[in-house]
């Protein structure tokens, strides 16, 4: 019995590392304690005696229940916020030759970033392989609070990034807030600014492409 309880509390703690690895969204969580719990109930209450090979099947069924969550909780394409936490805070408003923009505060109130701002029109349809075209100019303000989607680039699945991370740069954090994919897509120039906050001006400028 403690052998069980050992294998099992190892191989439920390495479905959970996979599902945060991988960015799974959060009811993926959920889904496994209970599909665990349901596995534990039946080998001690149910299975406790029976053949072995009820009890292999069972251990195969928890198994293809977690494959089965896994992929059914796939982490979402969504855009990446240009901001930490739940509520940004706002810049004040810029105004530029195509419209007004508001960026964010970060960094302890230091930094303005204005995340998302279109340089050119979408290189799609018949813009595609041409030379970029002057962007559309908007009404209102545009809420430059996320970033827009990565040119197109081969991308690889997220445990595997999340691997990369933790073993190649050290730099992975634990998060309930980012079970998503950033989206990668030929709509991709755009502009990310990054300045220091309040009213400024005549700053040297660094760009990099």
């Amino acid at each position: 019995m403690i052998g069980f309880c050992i294998v099992t509390a190892v191989l439920f703690f390495l479905m959970t590392a996979a599902l945060e690895l991988n960015k799974n969204v959060l009811a993926a969580f959920p889904l496994l304690i209970a599909v665990t719990g349901l596995f534990v109930w039946l080998m001690i209450k149910v299975l406790e005696g029976s053949r072995w090979y009820w009890k292999v099947l069972s251990f195969l069924g928890w198994i293809a229940c977690f494959a089965l969550i896994f992929f059914l909780t796939w982490p979402p394409v969504k855009p990446v916020p240009a901001y930490e936490g739940n509520t940004p805070v706002r810049t004040e408003t810029v105004s530029t030759k195509y419209g007004d923009v508001r960026g964010v505060v970060i960094g302890s109130g230091e930094v303005e970033l204005y995340a998302g701002i279109p340089y050119a029109k979408p290189p799609v349809g018949d813009l595609r392989w041409k030379e970029p075209q002057e962007p559309e100019s908007w009404s209102g303000i545009l809420e430059a609070d996320h970033f827009a989607p990565m040119c197109m680039q081969p991308t690889n699945v997220p445990i595997y990034n999340s691997l990369r991370q933790i073993i190649g740069y050290h730099d992975y954090r634990i998060s309930l807030t980012d079970n998503y994919i950033p989206p990668v897509d030929e709509d991709g120039l755009y502009l990310k600014i990054w300045k220091p906050a309040g009213k400024t001006e005549k700053l040297p400028v660094l760009i990099y492409i």
